[in-house]
């Protein structure tokens, strides 16, 4: 019994952490160095599976969590063998990851449509700040049509038209 007391909120943090906050991507506003804001919106292609985008989600996070089982490997096999033999092995771990995360994770990886823009508060830059208003109004969109969703205003068929819409439009702002 008290196994699966703690398997279920492991099992339920590793799903989390796999799943992420919202379905259709995410969401990241980031302070940088001398008061630049950096602003990037990730979305997925609408009606992807939850085993897709957790495989996907996966292979986008592949530079983040392969340093760190780099690193891992690196520590212990340093230990084990010479420091040149660790590091031929752990880079070889590190490439081979990479590339099965990436082809596991398949089309829909090359799917993942991207809104980035930076902007600083002492350089005013007009294109930048237009940028930043139409990312702050599709996340806006995405999220309202998640709380909508959730208290049962919109149907599951009308959020997902949402997420199109907005995934249309990140693709003609990626044109223009």
């Amino acid at each position: 019994m008290r196994g699966t007391q703690i398997a279920s909120p492991l099992r339920r943090g590793w799903l989390r952490l796999l799943d992420g906050e919202r379905p259709w991507g995410s969401l990241v506003v980031q302070p940088d160095r001398f008061g630049v804001t950096r602003y990037r919106l990730v979305v997925f292609p609408p009606g992807i599976s939850e085993p897709e985008r957790r495989r996907v989600r996966l292979a986008r996070g592949w530079p983040m969590w392969g340093a760190l089982v780099w690193l891992v490997c690196e520590v212990f096999l340093t230990q084990v063998t010479g420091p040149w033999t660790a590091l031929a092995v752990s880079t070889s771990i590190l490439v081979a990851i990479g590339v099965i995360t990436t082809s596991i994770a398949g089309t829909p990886r090359t799917l993942v449509k991207c809104l980035s823009v930076a902007v600083s508060p002492t350089y005013r830059n007009p294109d930048a700040e237009a940028t930043r208003e139409k990312l702050a109004g599709l996340a806006l969109t995405l999220i309202d049509a998640d709380e909508r969703l959730e208290r049962g205003q919109i149907s599951a068929t009308d959020h997902e038209l949402t997420w199109w819409h907005v995934y249309d439009e990140i693709g003609s702002s990626r044109a223009a």
